[in-house]
């Protein structure tokens, strides 16, 4: 995997979730800058970075678009916003943590398939691998359900650098292993777009219905006041 700037490249919105302080930001940094930074500030709202990377000596660029996002709770409806037309989900738990995995399957997997394009690649990340002694996720479950859910399976360690260049090289090659690349990104995109329409067809019509109904009571309310007065 190279990452020379060369030729156009087609941007693939690729965005991370998952719990607090699972390592997201800490991923990005490290495939980004090649940089570890203990003690990461936790992400608020949502950040976005590019690296571009070719593969297949340089014939096909990829531009990854990659969104961090908030995991607490009071910001997951903001960060659902952005990942509704990722062409790449990265789901990431904290191999220490049980909870996050658990996480994982009960909330934003369920939000994922709910929101995310039906081809979108999912990537299910178990990250500090480094301290495996502290593990509290049995790998070979992790495994399993990635399977279960079509999700590309990978740990990581940002500290020791372990796993993150392979993440987004298998990415990159699922992506490109699709028959036509740009057909992949389109579809997912215009799923999207397709997703506005409806909504903002709906939202119009409802409009209009209450336009509508606002001018029968006026209509309504005049020919009564004509009535009285014609009463009187």
């Amino acid at each position: 995997m190279s990452n020379n700037n060369i030729g156009k490249s087609i941007p693939i919105k690729t965005i991370l979730l998952g719990e607090s302080g699972v390592g997201k930001s800490c991923i990005i940094l490290r495939f980004i800058h090649n940089l570890y930074i203990p003690n990461h500030i936790s992400t608020i709202l949502c950040t976005c970075t590019t690296k571009k990377i070719a593969f297949n000596n340089n014939k096909d660029l990829i531009s990854f678009d990659i969104w961090d996002t908030a995991g607490q709770e009071k910001f997951r409806s903001i960060s659902k916003i952005n990942y509704r037309d990722a062409e790449v989900v990265i789901l990431v738990y904290d191999i220490t943590n049980e909870v996050s995995f658990n996480c994982i399957k009960e909330y934003w997997y369920p939000q994922v398939k709910e929101d995310c394009p039906e081809n979108a690649i999912i990537a299910l990340v178990g990250s500090k691998c480094d301290l495996v002694d502290e593990c509290k996720v049995n790998e070979n479950e992790a495994k399993a359900y990635a399977e279960s859910i079509n999700a590309i399976f990978m740990t990581t360690s940002s500290l020791s650098n372990i796993g993150i260049e392979d993440l987004f090289d298998t990415i990159g090659k699922k992506i490109l292993s699709y028959d036509d690349f740009k057909e992949f990104v389109q579809t997912t995109k215009n799923e999207k777009l397709l997703e506005d329409f409806q909504e903002k067809e709906k939202q119009e019509k409802e409009e209009e219905e209450k336009n509508n109904n606002i001018k029968q009571k006026i209509k309504k309310n005049k020919k009564t006041k004509k009535e009285d007065r014609c009463c009187k």
